[in-house]
């Protein structure tokens, strides 16, 4: 009987403690929500180094391409209607921070050049218009399979390069430009671009 007591003692002395431990967190924070916020006044830096390389790559664009490979070797030659696309980005982590005035919030960014990447053939798409020996005698020519994947390899450099032609780069460097200009106006600064 007496443990079966001191059971029930020990039991109403935590609900005891535990009472007072959440009216003691009561009073606190009724005490602190009542306390006047300190006014502050929070601005951004502007563009960092750090900013920058968190954004890493910036995709501004993804070219499709549309064209007709001809090739000829290995004893064969073949024509392919070609479909791709590739990506123009920049590595925004390269950037270099210029001009950088806190107190009119302006700063100029030289941002590396765009360059192509991700360049693939869409072989869904890609559709053969004919391959065909060369030389009508049997026993003479090379590989078709390698002939095939040789030229495949040149579609996916006809990419590469048509991506990278001036018609589309310099679209996607004012889409890149926009796209950085519009982040830092959200935090009220003016930034302008150029290129290396």
């Amino acid at each position: 009987m007496k443990g079966y007591i001191a059971r029930i003692l020990r039991s109403i002395g935590a609900a005891l403690l535990l009472g007072m431990l959440l009216l003691g967190a009561l009073v606190i924070g009724t005490r602190l929500g009542s306390q006047q916020p300190i006014a502050t006044q929070a601005r951004s830096l502007g563009p960092t180094v750090s900013h920058l390389e968190r954004i890493g790559e910036l995709a501004s664009a993804r070219i499709h391409v549309t064209d007709i490979l001809m090739a000829d070797g290995e004893g064969f030659r073949g024509a392919w209607l070609i479909k791709g696309d590739a990506l123009l980005a920049c590595d925004v982590s390269r950037a270099k921070i210029w001009n950088l005035n806190p107190a009119a919030r302006t700063a100029t960014l030289r941002l590396p050049p765009l360059r192509v990447t991700a360049a693939r053939v869409d072989h869904t798409k890609t559709k053969t218009w004919s391959v065909e020996k060369k030389s009508w005698l049997p026993g003479t020519g090379g590989n078709q399979s390698v002939f095939r994947d040789a030229a495949m390899h040149h579609a996916q450099q006809l990419i590469e390069a048509t991506a990278s032609s001036s018609q589309h780069l310099e679209p996607s460097k004012a889409q890149a430009e926009l796209l950085i200009g519009r982040m830092y106006e959200l935090m009220d600064w003016k930034v302008t671009v150029e290129w290396e």
